[in-house]
């Protein structure tokens, strides 16, 4: 297996089932069926995502899976299976064998050189519905959560400069206690090679989210954008335009700036859109910054730090999440790394409760031993 599919696997593996995305490409043709399994130790110190009485524990994981595939220059087809079992030192009662799990099914085609065909389809299922809320970060405490999504797209290449993209997403969202959520959504963009080092861009996405038991909710966000190589090694990439939704128009940006280095990488994001916050009616105005740095200190150990800072607003009410995420991944030998990370959580505030000021304080230590296989048909 090449050096960058290790790192993939192994980074997704650092995260909980639920919280990855479950596509890792491997860089092997034909058929393959490659297993995996992570053993972990866990510290969370605010298990229950509270204010106040905050409840620590150590946690036991066993992240089995399996990814199996068929890959040919014209078509790719991928499946990917884990699943998390858990045992708690302090809580008993929590022990679970399927705290998380996570399936995923990717297919590929390319009739032609021009066109690309592409779907996705995503399950996650988690007792901690923060890991699904990835443009909020909000905390909601433990309940059963989960999501499916179905996303198919095609790509054109109608000329040397000229690249167009489509694609649909459907996403149902629910969580025990909560809301459940159904969001559509459709994209088009156009990308334009304008000179050597500059890119332009148009883009549309029309989003329409229903609620149980609430209103129906939809926007339309036109945006155009650039991407200016400033150097062989660091690119800027603006987009920007109105976002029209009941009645309001709102910004939609995105300002991101990556620098290269030559064992690294360096980005810094800053985003502003709508979403919505798992288990919650109404759409949520969001806006983002986030950093990353990440660093090969030597051929088998990668280290990265991400700061970030994501406020979200509904009517009057505001919450702001501050976290930190470390990482850092050792290839001990060809098939088994070590895996250690920590996460920083700090969110003021609430959606759900608007005026209602209390801050959630939580700190994730892991240690993880992580096994890949050769692919059972080598």
């Amino acid at each position: 297996m090449h050096l960058a599919a290790w790192r993939g696997i192994v980074l997704a593996l650092a995260l909980p089932a639920g919280a990855f995305t479950p596509a890792v490409v491997l860089a092997q043709a034909g058929l393959y069926v490659t297993p995996f399994v992570s053993v972990a130790e866990v510290y969370d110190d605010n298990l229950f995502a509270t204010p106040s009485h905050r409840e620590a524990d150590f946690i036991s994981r066993v992240s089995p899976g399996i990814q199996a595939g068929y890959r040919t220059a014209p078509l790719t087809l991928e499946a990917r299976y884990s699943f998390d079992a858990e045992i708690y030192a302090r809580h008993p009662e929590m022990n679970d064998a399927q705290v998380r799990q996570a399936a995923s099914l990717d297919f590929r085609y390319l009739p032609n050189r021009a066109l690309t065909l592409s779907a996705n389809v995503v399950y996650s299922e988690t007792h901690i519905p923060r890991e699904l809320n990835l443009e909020t970060g909000l905390a909601s405490g433990r309940a059963r959560a989960s999501r499916l999504s179905f996303r198919p797209s095609l790509a054109y290449r109608f000329d040397s400069r000229t690249n167009g993209t489509g694609g649909y997403t459907v996403t149902k969202d629910g969580v025990i206690g909560g809301i459940a959520t159904l969001t559509h959504a459709i994209t088009l963009d156009f990308d334009r090679r304008l000179t050597a080092r500059d890119t332009g861009h148009l883009g549309y996405q029309l989003r329409q989210s229903e609620f149980d038991g609430a209103d129906t909710t939809m926007s339309h966000a036109f945006t155009l954008g650039w991407t200016r190589e400033l150097t062989p090694q660091t690119s800027l990439t603006l987009r920007a335009g109105p976002r029209f939704s009941e009645g309001s128009v709102d910004p939609e940006v995105s300002v991101s700036i990556r620098h290269r280095l030559q064992r690294g990488d360096l980005s810094l994001t800053y985003s502003r859109s709508q979403t919505t916050a798992i288990g919650q009616a109404g759409t949520a105005h969001t806006e983002s910054w986030t950093a990353r740095a990440t660093v090969q200190l030597m051929r088998s150990l990668q280290v990265s730090a991400a700061p970030s800072f994501l406020r979200s607003t509904r009517d009057i009410a505001v919450a702001k999440v501050y976290g930190v995420n470390l990482d850092a991944a050792y290839q001990i030998t060809t098939w088994v790394s070590l895996v250690g990370s920590y996460r920083f959580s700090l969110q003021q505030g609430r959606l759900d409760a608007p005026g209602r000021s209390e801050d959630i304080l939580q700190n994730v230590f892991l240690l993880s031993l992580v096994a890949v296989s050769p692919s059972l048909l080598d």
